[in-house]
């Protein structure tokens, strides 16, 4: 884990560069001398510089900082000692979007990113030749990780003319991107895994994707996630694939 000073040193520069901005813009609106103009309506009192307001405004500005300083390293430290890593992140990310190129808070995500992968992690069992197994709900642009050992025999009985076998059915069975007999994935709304461009209308449609034994990605979208392996139709199947998979929510397939 990064040294809490380190991590400290990341807000504190933010909450310098927004009190900086802010106290320049206030300076400037004092320091701006009236305008050359006449006005056209009736004359408006122009309030003169009191040094004394500026060191009071200047002072609490000072405090606004120190706070910001306090409470976002308190709640990024709680949320983490309630194992509450998700709140945390979302915290960070928004620390991220002020300051997007802030080493410390890059590798802080990291290293929150890999604990919830650790903390959510669970085994299944892939029936090869079975249709799409519902694994848990996924978000778009959160990790997953999954891990594939096993191995399987299959026997294809299916009739295949001149053109051979035929590839990409619908999604539901032989996928031609996908190598024959791995492991694939596809993120797609509840219960239609099974049907080509399954998706919302803001979507790009669900395709199947390789996992094979080793998985690492952010989901491109929301909705579940399926696995099977990429066989075609009528194949049968001896064996069994077993699967650590973090980052779904199986609480909701």
């Amino acid at each position: 884990m990064i040294h809490q000073a380190a991590l400290l040193v990341a807000i504190l520069r933010i909450a310098l560069v927004l009190a900086a901005v802010d106290a320049a813009g206030l300076r400037s609106a004092h320091a701006q001398p009236p305008s050359s103009t006449k006005p056209s309506g009736p004359k408006s009192k122009v309030r003169p510089t009191n040094p004394l307001d500026i060191k009071r405004l200047d002072a609490k500005l000072e405090e606004v900082r120190d706070s910001f300083l306090r409470d976002t390293t308190t709640l990024i430290t709680s949320y983490e000692n309630l194992g509450q890593f998700e709140r945390a992140k979302t915290l960070l990310e928004s620390l991220q979007k002020l300051d997007p190129r802030n080493e410390p808070i890059k590798a802080k995500l990291g290293q929150l990113n890999e604990r919830i992968l650790e903390t959510n992690e669970f085994e299944i069992e892939i029936e090869p030749g079975e249709p799409w197994q519902a694994i848990g709900a996924v978000k778009k642009d959160r990790p997953i990780r999954i891990r594939v050992v096993g191995d399987y025999k299959l026997s294809a009985a299916l009739t295949v003319g001149p053109d051979g076998v035929p590839a990409d059915t619908s999604a539901e069975d032989l996928v031609a991107n996908v190598p024959l007999g791995a492991v694939m994935g596809v993120i797609a709304p509840a219960g239609l895994a099974g049907q080509a461009g399954a998706g919302n209308q803001n979507d790009k449609p669900a395709r199947p994707f390789a996992v094979g034994g080793s998985f690492d990605k952010n989901a491109d979208r929301d909705g579940v996630l399926y696995l099977k392996a990429n066989l075609p139709p009528g194949t049968k199947c001896t064996g069994q694939l077993t699967a650590k998979v973090s980052g779904p929510d199986r609480s909701t397939p």
